[in-house]
This record gives structure tokens, C-alpha cells and sequence, in this order.
């Protein structure tokens, strides 16, 4: 975890006062139990109750002085961990908003989250109450020890010679702990995970009578967690319950042994009393140790998450000396283009095809075919496995990312909305939403300072959905890339929005439309199945009879479109 260490460089003058505070709070802890035994003695050598007095308020003083010490510390260790934490978040965090989709391809939200949440806690923990703290510790362990072998010898032998047994239950849970803790880090995560998505599915859930599922699975997620968590309670509770026993058993030998000494007069009752304290006060430390250790195993796996996120490399990424960018002007061509998802198998091999500018091209054929993936490319959301994807014959990767998307509107068919304003989510300002929402027939539902929730829960899908167009149109773009951001309207307001696209010449559209009465008219269209299967226009494909003839028919079927061959004028 040595990477983390520059987080904390600015702080560092911070952090030498906060170890000297919490060296002097260790030093005052030590010297008030000795300041105690010593007003015994005095007292007890005639020097009357006055020292027994003075020697409580001394000690009591000390004690507030380690105190107040300490806490001075800790609430500066808490600032110095918290700022340290959060520009780690903050680093965290714009490099998910830098990364390529690729990365959600292989972690979901919901581990993205814990390790943006839980790991980088963990890890304050780790910083605030172990590393800062165990110098403190350790000096009072130290002074104690020094002080009892100055002053009682043997009783300083009695309390070393327990010493193993101390550091033995130490290492006995810091080697089973480790294994049970990475369990229930596994149980807890794969329970988030699951608690995260099927929340946010609750309505899909209903609707396809899943509920039982769900929480039966939930149940059993639920039931795994907590015998995890059982185990390495445990754990803890022997740990525990074996320190306190060694701590009785020093104390009986302490008392047993010193009580003979000063009876014999070998030993003052002050000296016993303090060295009764400093075996009080030294489980404390170990006490400490066993969340420390905790705390350790839990940012050790934290960090590891988290550095092995920020290690993951985008596979998109700028190119070194990009080329100039004058904005879109001429058409999309992928030449002898593939695509496979990691190792997985193709999607499609040796695609060869031209989208020309200005124009409207659709994708369609069957699901899993690649459509989506296509318009992917496009957008440079992501690289193809071979070949090259070129605008106006230049590769897409010798273009700046953010050149390349100032241009380009996309809409998909998953709603993604943020909670906000609709202003806020169009990013533009309150006049022109007005005027936008007036042009996609969303005036008399919504305004620019209504608030819409997380994925627009406020809205019907067909009016989120037609929210995220009036988004895409927001900035002009003269790329507009539509994945079935159609497919919840009803066919009055999809045929407003296929108008409003065309009504400004010269805009290049890519739609993908499983319902092909959305694209009959558009310019061109493509059918695609793990590679492009056949293309021409809608009147042209009919006349084909081929696979878009197929498709048209089926459709025809069950929506009642013209079925018959050259039915592309009706179409229109």
C-alpha cells in the first residue's frame, strides 16, 4: 500500500505534530500511575492524606491531560485521513468517468460502487486507527515496561514472561483471520452486488412474477453472509476472551507476588498499585491490535481492488499527435472491420460497409447480431478487434475522443437519466429547453426546472426515452446515432420524432430499429447478422426477397404493415 503514501505529503507537518501529541498523551498516561504509587508511599511514610489527595488530583489531571491529548490527535488524524481519502475518491471516480465502457463489460455498478465506497473506507480506517495510532501504543507498552523494570524488577519479569502468550494470541487470529475475513469481504460483496441490481429490476421483478426468486436468492445470499460473519465473529471472540484471561492471570500473579513483597517490605503498596495499572491498561494496546488487524485485512484487500482498478488500462484511448479536427464532414466507412468482447467469440468478421454523410442508414436484422455493436464503433466507444473504422477516410483513432463526440448526438434504448432538472439533464440553458421540449411534444408534461429521479422514474418510458432524444438533439450534432431509442413510443409520437430528424438536411442518422416501419423511409438501410447480410433501400430489399423481405413479412403479420413486394411507396 506504499502507493498511497503521496496522498499524504501535503499533510506531513500535520502528521509529525499528531505522532508528538500522541507520544506526550502515551508519556502522560505512564507518569500518572507512577505519580499515584508515589503519593501512596509518601503517604504512607507519614506524609499524611494530603498526598493521598494531591496524588489523585495529579492523577486525575494527567489522565484529562492524555486525554484531551489524544483527542486533539485523533480529530487531527481524521482530517488529515478523511482529506487524504477524498482525493483519492475524487481520482477514483474521474478515472471511471475517463474509462471506456469495456471496463462495465466486466465489473458491474454494484462492485464499482463498494470499491469507490467500502474499499476507500476501509482504507481511511486503516490510516486514521492503526498506522497513526501504533506509534502511541507502542511508546506506552515501552514505557510501562521500562518503568516496572526500574522499580519492581520482579514484578516486570512476571509481566515479560507473559509477553509470548500476548504476542501468540496476536499471531494465532492474525493467521486465521485473514482467510475468514476474506470470506465474509466475498459474501458481502456478492450480497451488495445482488441487493444493488435486483432493487433497481423491483418492477421487471413483478411484472414477470420473479418475487419469490428474488428473495430466495436473497435469503440464501443472506444466510451464506452470515455464517461468514459468524466464523470471523468468533474469531474475535476467542481473541478477546483470551487476552482477558491472560490479563487475569497476570494480575493474580502480580498481586499474589507483590503482596508478599510488601508485606515482607520489600516492596511499597504504591509500586504494586502502579504496576496493577500499568497490567490494566497494558491489554489495551492488544485490544486495539485485534481491530487493527481487522482494519488491516480489510484495507489490505481494499487497496488491492482499488489499485487494481486504477491499473486497468482504457482500451480507447487519444491518440499521441492527433489529427485536426473540421468536425464531421464526410461518410463513415469500416473496412474489413471485426469485433469480439475480450476473449468471447466474434460478433462479426470482415465487415466492409459505408454509411454516407448527410444521409439516414439503418441497421436491422436479428438480435445479437451486431447492431449494436456497430454503432458503438462509430461513436469510438470502442476499438475494433481488427480493421478500421474511418471518417471521410481518416481512422477514427487519429482523432481526439473529445473532438470526435462534440459532434456526434447518441441515444439508446436503455434509459439513463441523472436526478436533477430536465435543464440539467439536457445541459443547456432553461430558454432553449423550452424551446426543445416544445419541438419533441414534451412542453405541456414537463418544464426546464422540473426534477426528474435516476433513470427518470418520474417519467413513462416512452417520455424518458423521448427526453434522451431531445438530449442527443440538444448540441446540434451532426452525427446522430439512435439504438431502438424508439421503442417505447407510440407510433404517433416515434413518426413526430422521425420528422423532427429529418427536418434538418444534411445531418448524418444511424438508426438500429427492430420494428422496421421506424427506417422504411430512411435512405439506406442495412441488414446485419454477425456481418452484413444485404443493404439497398426499403423498395429495393422488398423487391430482393431476401431476409429484409422475411422480416418485413413477419411484422406485416402482426402489425398489419403492407406485405406485398414493391409496398415501399405505402410504407412511406
Amino acid at each position: 500500500m506504499l502507493w498511497l503514501l503521496p496522498l499524504f505529503r501535503p499533510a506531513r507537518r500535520e502528521l509529525a505534530l499528531v505522532e508528538a501529541l500522541l507520544l506526550l498523551g502515551s508519556g502522560a498516561s505512564v507518569v500518572a500511575s507512577l505519580g499515584m504509587g508515589w503519593a501512596i508511599d509518601a503517604a504512607s511514610g507519614g506524609g499524611g492524606i494530603g498526598w493521598i489527595l494531591g496524588g489523585a488530583l495529579a492523577y486525575a489531571g494527567l489522565v484529562v491531560v492524555s486525554a484531551g491529548l489524544t483527542w486533539v490527535a485523533r480529530t487531527r488524524i481524521e482530517r488529515v485521513s478523511q482529506t487524504a481519502m477524498l482525493a483519492l475518491k475524487e481520482r477514483l471516480f474521474s478515472h471511471l468517468l475517463r474509462h471506456d465502457i469495456a471496463l462495465h463489460d466486466r465489473i458491474g455498478a454494484g462492485a464499482l460502487l463498494a470499491r469507490v465506497s467500502g474499499d476507500i473506507e476501509a482504507m481511511r480506517l486503516l490510516f486514521s486507527e492503526v498506522i497513526l495510532q501504533l506509534p502511541g501504543d507502542i511508546a506506552l507498552v515501552a514505557g510501562m515496561f521500562v518503568v516496572l523494570g526500574v522499580t519492581a524488577p520482579h514484578l516486570a519479569l512476571i509481566v515479560a514472561s507473559t509477553v509470548p502468550l500476548w504476542v501468540g494470541l496476536v499471531a494465532w487470529y492474525r493467521w486465521v483471520s485473514p482467510a475468514a475475513f476474506a470470506e465474509v469481504r466475498s459474501q458481502s460483496a456478492t450480497l451488495s452486488g445482488w441487493m444493488a441490481e435486483s432493487v433497481a429490476a423491483i418492477p421487471l421483478l413483478r411484472t414477470m412474477d420473479r418475487l419469490d426468486f428474488a428473495r430466495e436468492h436473497t435469503a440464501a445470499l443472506g444466510r451464506a453472509r452470515f455464517g461468514a460473519d459468524l466464523r470471523y465473529g468468533l474469531q474475535s471472540v476467542w481473541f478477546f476472551n483470551g487476552l482477558f484471561g491472560v490479563r487475569a492471570a497476570v494480575l493474580g500473579a502480580v498481586v499474589w507476588v507483590g503482596a508478599e513483597e510488601v508485606a515482607e517490605k520489600t516492596l511499597t503498596a504504591g509500586v504494586l498499585l502502579v504496576a496493577v495499572d500499568y497490567v490494566r491498561k497494558m491489554v489495551e494496546p492488544f485490544l486495539r491490535l485485534q481491530f487493527h488487524i481487522t482494519t488491516l485485512e480489510r484495507a489490505r484487500v481494499g487497496a488491492a481492488r482499488v489499485k487494481d482498478l486504477l491499473d486497468t488500462a482504457r482500451e480507447v484511448v487519444d491518440p499521441t499527435d492527433p489529427l485536426h479536427w473540421d468536425g464531421i464532414i464526410g461518410p463513415f466507412t469500416l473496412a474489413d472491420v471485426s469485433f469480439a468482447y475480450d476473449s468471447g467469440p466474434p460478433v462479426f468478421e470482415h465487415v466492409s460497409l459505408t454509411i454516407a454523410a448527410g444521409k439516414r442508414t439503418a441497421f436491422v436484422g436479428p438480435t445479437g447480431g451486431g447492431k449494436s455493436t456497430l454503432v458503438q464503433l462509430l461513436a469510438r466507444f470502442r476499438d475494433p478487434s481488427a480493421g478500421v473504422v474511418a471518417m471521410d477516410g481518416r481512422d477514427l483513432r487519429r482523432f481526439a475522443l473529445a473532438d470526435l463526440r462534440t459532434d456526434i448526438g447518441l441515444v439508446t434504448q436503455s434509459v439513463q437519466l441523472l436526478p436533477g432538472t430536465v435543464a440539467e439533464n439536457l445541459g443547456i440553458d432553461p430558454q432553449h429547453t423550452g424551446t426543445l421540449l416544445r419541438e419533441v411534444g414534451l412542453d405541456r408534461r414537463l418544464s426546464a426546472a422540473t426534477r426528474v429521479g435516476a433513470g427518470g422514474e418520474t417519467l413513462s418510458r416512452g417520455e424518458a426515452q423521448l427526453l434522451c432524444v431531445a438530449r442527443a438533439l440538444a448540441h446540434e450534432p451532426d452525427v446522430l446515432l439512435l439504438d431502438e431509442a424508439t421503442s417505447a413510443m407510440d407510433p404517433d409520437t416515434e413518426a413526430r420524432v422521425m420528422a423532427l430528424l429529418a427536418a434538418r438536411p444534411g445531418r448524418t442518422v444511424v438508426a438500429v430499429a427492430h420494428r422496421l416501419k421506424t427506417v422504411a423511409a430512411f435512405d439506406h438501410i442495412i441488414v446485419i447478422d454477425h456481418g452484413v447480410v444485404e443493404q439497398g433501400t426499403h423498395a429495393e430489399l422488398l423487391a430482393a426477397k431476401g431476409v429484409y423481405a422475411g422480416l418485413w413479412a413477419a411484422q406485416a403479420a402482426r402489425e398489419g404493415l403492407p406485405a406485398r413486394v414493391g409496398a415501399g411507396r405505402e410504407a412511406r
